[in-house]
């Protein structure tokens, strides 16, 4: 969406982390700086953030560091906040006691309370159990050294954060902020992604193979295994399918994902696929139909929007923020969440539909790339940024940092 906003004219510049940066850094990466620091999640941290002041407040102040430098050499009109998840939250407070417009694009639930207390800075003051620590934090308070650094670190409740003027990308995750406690989230307008559509390679031949499709990341909550559970299932009944795993994941997990197939004695008919992303567009035609699996409801799958606009056929865990894309039986079959012996009954009643699920890949074909186009979306997004901005017509967004 970035790219669109920048063929649309507008000046843009990106602060983002050095997430598995090469050491050469990227061909190609004008106007992209890859510098601010990650930091691990508790379970993965291992280390010192959180609980170690030094470690933690120089994680802090070199990120902000790199943020007041970008701020000051680019002068934005307002910050186009993306995905804060695993990156320093004291920069958004600081941006905002400075009264720097910031519009959120809240696609992801980093900003659930439970998630967003993650944050090394924000535990070692709020959630710290070790008593030197706390014994350092008074003296700190006494001293008048803790007003400074949490001036110029800010620490804060999600709550606080003004997301007003933001948006975001499903009615789901608006309830699931509304509920975590952000009242602003219920006033905020939905947003659908957006997808270059010239991209996409529709299907256009629906005889069955009974081979099948599922991506994802091999993350539990995301049910691979219950696409390899209701194969199985099949297969003990003597109906054969196929099904091809493209999974993002460690080594670990993928072998792990492989055992599982090989223990259920499933290898001739499961085939583990490596997949990067951005790379699926161009293997949906080859499908009978996408399984999306998910245990529990994420924000909105750009997977099953992508297969949905190859003309790909849908069978769907109804949960999360594309349930509202879904209207069952109509444009996709539904299974009950977690359940692979639903899986299995619904990749039956496909498998028996005579049009091989043409009709269902079809219904509102042409309304779904017209909500989801770039353009339309990119639209909607700038209308949002200009009044952010204080700038009233499409010309006079400048720079969006």
């Amino acid at each position: 969406m970035l790219c669109a906003l920048v063929e649309c004219g507008h000046n843009i510049q990106l602060l983002t982390s050095d997430y598995r940066l090469p050491p050469m850094g990227v061909e190609g990466d004008r106007g992209i700086y890859r510098e601010l620091r990650l930091y691990a999640t508790p379970l993965e941290a291992g280390g010192l953030l959180g609980s170690s002041f030094a470690a933690t407040y120089e994680h802090e102040r070199f990120n902000a560091g790199v943020l007041n430098e970008r701020l000051a050499r680019f002068l934005p009109d307002v910050v186009y906040v993306w995905n804060m998840r695993g990156l320093s939250k004291s920069l958004l407070f600081w941006m905002q006691a400075r009264e720097i417009p910031l519009v959120f694009d809240l696609h992801a639930d980093w900003l659930l309370p439970e998630n967003f207390k993650q944050d090394p800075w924000i535990r070692w003051w709020q959630d710290n159990p070790s008593l030197r620590s706390k014994l350092y934090q008074e003296g700190s308070r006494l001293l008048g050294r803790a007003r400074r650094l949490r001036k110029a670190l800010p620490v804060g409740e999600v709550s606080k954060l003004d997301i007003r003027g933001s948006y975001v990308v499903s009615h789901w995750l608006r309830d699931e902020l509304r509920r975590g406690g952000l009242a602003q989230a219920a006033d905020l307008p939905v947003i659908y992604p957006g997808l270059d559509l010239s991209g996409t390679v529709p299907k256009n031949d629906y005889k069955q193979t009974h081979h099948f499709l599922w991506a994802g990341r091999l993350k539990a909550g995301k049910g691979a295994d219950l696409a390899v559970d209701a194969v199985g299932l099949l297969k003990a009944r003597g109906i054969d399918v196929k099904l091809d795993v493209f999974g993002l994941g460690d080594p670990r997990e993928r072998k792990a994902k492989r055992a599982r197939i090989e223990a259920k004695g499933l290898i001739d008919r499961i085939r583990m696929r490596g997949i990067r992303l951005g790379e699926m567009a161009g293997h949906y035609a080859h499908y009978d139909a996408i399984l999306y699996t998910n245990r529990k409801g994420e924000t909105f799958s750009m997977t099953v929007l992508e297969a949905m606009l190859s003309k790909l056929p849908l069978i769907a865990a109804k949960i999360g923020g594309n349930a509202e894309l879904i209207e069952p039986g109509r444009n996709a079959l539904v299974f009950e969440p977690g359940s692979a012996a639903d899986l299995a009954e619904a990749m039956i009643a496909f498998m028996a539909l005579p049009d091989g699920g043409q009709a269902m890949a079809c219904a509102h074909y042409d309304a779904l790339c017209e909500r989801h186009s770039q353009k339309e979306v990119c639209a909607q997004i700038e209308s949002i940024l200009a009044r952010a901005a204080g700038l009233q017509t499409k010309d006079g967004v400048g720079k969006t940092g």
